[in-house]
Order: C-alpha cells, then sequence, then structure tokens
C-alpha cells in the first residue's frame, strides 16, 4: 500500500510536546471530518450516499450532536435512518423466524453498528501520519532529535507506529526503529508512572505544603498514556 506524505501537520504536533502527539493529530483530523458532514457537503448527494451506506459509530455522533449544527446533522441522519429502516423491512421480509434467521439479524446489526464513516476517514489520516513519522525518522535528523526528545506515544499509537514499521521500513531500519522507540517509551512510561505516584502522594497531609512539581495534571495524562485520544 502506498501512503501520502504528510509532514507539516507532524511537525507542528511535535512542537506541542504532548503525551502523544498522534493524540492530537488524531483529534484535529476528527475535528474536521465533523467540520466536513456538518458543512456544505450536507446537501451533496454524494455525502449522502456516503452516510447512508456506513453511517457514524456512537462516539462520532456525539461529537457530531455536540458541534451544535443540528438541521445539518437531522437532514444527514434523516437519509441514513430512511434507508436503515428500508434495509430492515427487506431483511426481515424474508426470515421465516428460524435460529438462523437470529444469527442473520444479529450480523446484520453488529455490522451497521460496527460502520462509521467518520473512524473509516480518521484511520486512513493516522496511517499517513504514522508513515510520515517514520519517514522522517529515517531522513531528517534534526527529526530524530525531536523524536528522542520527545514524550513518545499513547499505548495504541504505540501499536499503530509498530504495525506501520513492520509493513514499510526493510529489516535493518525495522530493528533500529524499534531499539529507539522502545528506549524513548520505557523511559517516557516511567516518568508518567512516577508523576501519577507523587499525585497520589499529595493527598497524605504531610505532603501538602512540598511542590506539585509535574504531577497536578498526572491522572488524565497517565489515562491518555494507556488509552489514547478521547473527545
Amino acid at each position: 500500500m502506498r501512503y501520502h506524505i504528510d509532514t507539516i501537520p507532524v511537525w507542528d504536533a511535535y512542537h506541542e510536546e504532548s503525551e502523544c502527539p498522534l493524540c492530537l493529530l488524531q483529534a484535529k483530523a476528527e475535528s474536521d471530518y465533523v467540520d466536513l458532514y456538518l458543512g456544505g457537503s450536507v446537501m451533496e448527494p454524494k455525502t449522502r450516499i456516503e452516510v447512508n451506506d456506513t453511517g457514524f459509530c456512537p462516539r462520532h455522533f456525539g461529537m457530531l450532536y455536540r458541534a451544535q449544527n443540528r438541521l445539518g446533522l437531522a437532514l444527514i441522519t434523516h437519509t441514513y435512518l430512511k434507508q436503515t429502516l428500508e434495509e430492515w423491512q427487506k431483511l426481515i421480509g424474508k426470515k421465516k423466524g428460524t435460529k438462523n434467521d437470529l444469527t442473520q439479524l444479529s450480523e446484520w446489526l453488529q455490522e451497521k453498528t460496527d460502520s462509521c464513516v467518520i473512524c473509516e476517514k480518521t484511520d486512513g489520516a493516522m496511517n499517513r501520519y504514522a508513515y510520515t513519522i517514520l519517514h522522517l525518522w529515517q531522513q531528517d535528523g534534526e527529526f530524530r532529535e525531536a523524536l528522542n526528545a520527545s514524550k513518545g506515544f499513547c499505548l495504541p499509537h504505540l501499536g499503530l507506529m509498530l504495525h506501520m514499521a513492520a509493513e514499510t521500513l526493510k529489516k535493518d531500519k525495522a530493528a533500529a526503529w524499534l531499539n529507539a522507540i522502545l528506549l524513548i517509551q520505557e523511559r517516557e512510561m516511567g516518568r508518567v508512572t512516577e508523576e501519577l505516584w507523587w499525585f497520589t502522594q499529595k493527598f497524605d497531609h504531610k505532603n501538602h505544603d512540598k511542590p506539585w512539581g509535574n504531577a497536578k495534571d498526572a491522572l488524565p495524562r497517565s489515562i491518555q498514556k494507556l488509552s489514547g485520544v478521547s473527545d
């Protein structure tokens, strides 16, 4: 599979010095796609067909709803709901009430509720950004320094980076990348662990007057490190 290179957003994310640059890129991508599906494209047949075929997951439906364009969301939801009803009626019209019918209906519902057009587009963007990080790491000494000085990745995006490296790097480069990123990740996981420990110790009255250091927001950063971006 061929991936496009998009260096500017990646550099911007690394300049933020966050717990995971890919979390920043994911949040930006999701926000852009929410705006896309609530903007002028709402009235375009291509957009309606795309949403009708794939729909939205609960998380992205929630983001769309909170964006406060209720009319735009109602329009695309209406056509999606209408097509879903038509598919459902066609499906149950052929059923005889057998146990096999239960399985088929369950599988259809699972497929219907698991699909999400924003998830698909965001996944494509994240693959592109992961590939770009590997490209910059190979080609740009300044970026290698930025990566080495970074806070690593959250665990889900570390998994993405390892998968992309296995898919796209030659054997020697893959081994070098693995060694480099594991050193960074162990260091940064240890840092967050220590900061979260000190957060818990600050609740002891004996430590009340001691400085927080970097521990005051250690809990949300620890959650991000473990589970990735959240809305």
